[in-house]
């Protein structure tokens, strides 16, 4: 039996019993404090069984809950082993910045009834073995206490006495309620009941006994037919067809076997990879796509004011407003990030003939331009896929020894695609003592020189690539906001019209998400990384 930790804050109890109650008729084990602690059980002891035990945490997500330090212990436990972590969304709030990369389910903007056919299909795809939701059926509403008898109220009070001998209200029991362990081994606690569970399953009995005991079963609403979900995908605004999912591909590099104790580096908060030359790219085709694996680790997010001042000093050489357009102060300060968990970026940028049409440039392999956020972010969970965060898509650029660009530290030479001599276009920064052969984005891979740590191409210049992440003055200030549709969005990677400096993996540049596309705007796709991805 699938056993799913429900983590949340206090003042989320009612819907997280409801989501409790949902997932057990679907078949999981569901461990889920509520409010008392079997006697001579510590409360910390009790949540570490219960996050041990589980396969499978669900963070709710409200503004409460983010500002919480037990819920944040609770899912970053599971991140620090490599357990997976499914968000849902109750209410919109600053996300953590090491949630933000999570897909989440929705139960925010649609009704439950949707959102847990969506989160029943999520968890099957992380391999909880569970069946379908039932669709919601009529039940009995409670009689008019008014028109009840002096009679019928002692048969009511009856009924109730009797139920309420058979729960002990001081001990915990197995959410559904199920028999004892027999033996002297210690029973494993999946639910730590209170006064108020016992209510509600004496409300839910009681509602059925009233029809028994008078005959009479009220009026009643049918719910809404239930449709079993299985992509939780929204639709695009362009019409994009969803690339066949595939079985994992086996690549070049396999990772180490492990015994049961071991973890290989890379794979866990315990185990980071500290130089980027430690790291044997991984290649999967995942859902029809292209990934490489970017291994746990962390690195210094930013650029220091230093490195600024000499950006501004050189940038001027090309523009002379260079200092007046401000178009470096926004990587700074740095920010040490961490990453507990490894994830999957796409190895190219998403081409023309994967989004199924063009851009503003043709051909199969040339990256999909004049793309909004919106579309971007669509096609990507239609592939059961997401955009990578402003984080994720630096570290897969600059490693753990966060590099300046790809490749190291300096610039060399045109191995990237950036407006020097064969740009078609007439502005005052073409770089004319550089030729990278190409006057307009280049199809996907085409100069390998530039290749990242983990294997991921075009991270500098060719075509700017969305992220996630709703921007902010600074790279500290970033935050995802779950539910936002009308945020400016981070910019990634600069662009085959544009300078050189910008192709360094710090530089950062705003859009607004509905606003109209652009013919250097493009992106790639991310997902959370499942086990099962590398059999």
């Amino acid at each position: 039996m699938a056993r799913v930790f429900i983590s949340y804050s206090r003042q989320d109890e009612s819907f997280a019993r409801r989501l409790a109650e949902a997932l057990s008729d679907m078949g999981a084990d569901v461990w889920i404090d509520i409010e008392d602690i079997p006697a001579g059980m510590k409360w910390s002891s009790a949540i570490q069984q219960g996050l041990d035990e589980g396969e499978l945490l669900i963070v709710l997500i409200s503004p409460d809950s983010m500002a919480s330090r037990n819920v944040e212990d609770e899912w970053q436990y599971y991140l620090d082993h490599a357990k997976p972590v499914v968000p849902v969304l109750l209410e919109p709030a600053r996300i953590h910045f090491q949630l933000n990369r999570l897909q989440y389910i929705d139960f925010h903007a649609q009704s439950f009834d949707i959102a847990i056919n969506k989160l029943y299909a999520e968890l099957r795809r992380k391999g909880l073995s569970l069946t379908p939701p039932v669709p919601p059926s009529e039940t009995a509403s409670l009689p008019d206490f008014d028109s009840l008898s002096p009679e019928e109220i002692d048969q009511v009070l009856a009924e109730l006495q009797k139920r309420r001998q058979q729960f002990d209200t001081s001990a915990a029991v197995p959410y559904p309620p199920r028999p004892p362990v027999s033996g002297s081994g210690s029973r494993r606690t999946w639910l730590i009941a209170g006064g108020a569970g016992i209510v509600l399953l004496l409300l839910i009995g009681l509602g059925l006994t009233f029809s028994n005991l008078f005959g009479r079963s009220g009026t009643s609403t049918p719910g809404a037919p239930t449709q079993v979900v299985q992509d939780e995908s929204p639709t695009a605004t362009d019409p994009i067809p969803t690339a066949t999912t595939q079985a994992a591909t086996a690549t070049p590099t396999v990772p180490p076997t492990l015994t049961p104790t071991e973890v290989a580096a890379g794979f866990d908060g315990n185990h980071p990879i500290l130089k980027n030359a430690d790291w044997s790219p991984v290649r999967r085709t995942l859902n029809g796509m292209e990934m490489v694996l970017v291994p746990t680790g962390r690195f210094m997010m930013g650029t220091t004011s230093s490195d600024i001042e000499a950006l501004y000093a050189d940038c001027e050489l090309y523009i002379a407003n260079c200092r007046g357009s401000r178009l470096f102060s926004d990587e700074g300060p740095p920010v040490d990030v961490r990453f507990n968990r490894p994830f999957w970026i796409g190895r190219f940028e998403v081409t023309n003939g994967q989004f199924g049409s063009a851009g503003n440039f043709a051909g199969n392999n040339i990256p999909r331009t004049n793309v909004t956020w919106n579309q971007a972010e669509n096609f990507c969970q239609q592939q059961g896929l997401r955009l990578p965060t402003e984080a994720e898509w630096e570290y897969a650029s600059r490693g753990p020894e966060s590099l300046a660009y790809p490749w190291g530290d300096s610039f060399t030479d045109a191995v990237f695609n950036y407006c020097d001599r064969s740009c078609n276009l007439n502005v005052s920064w073409r770089d004319t003592a550089h030729n990278d052969g190409y006057a307009e984005p280049a199809p996907v891979g085409s100069l390998p020189q530039s290749v990242s740590w983990v294997g991921a191409h075009d991270m500098a210049g060719n075509v700017w690539e969305w992220t996630s992440t709703i921007y902010a003055s600074s790279p500290g200030g970033s935050t995802e906001v779950a539910g936002n549709t009308t945020a400016r969005r981070t910019l990634k990677g600069s662009s085959w019209n544009w300078i050189l400096h910008e192709g360094r993996g710090a530089a950062r540049a705003p859009h607004a998400e509905n606003n109209p596309a652009s013919p250097w705007y493009g992106f790639r796709c991310a997902k959370d990384f499942d086990p099962l991805d590398l059999p």
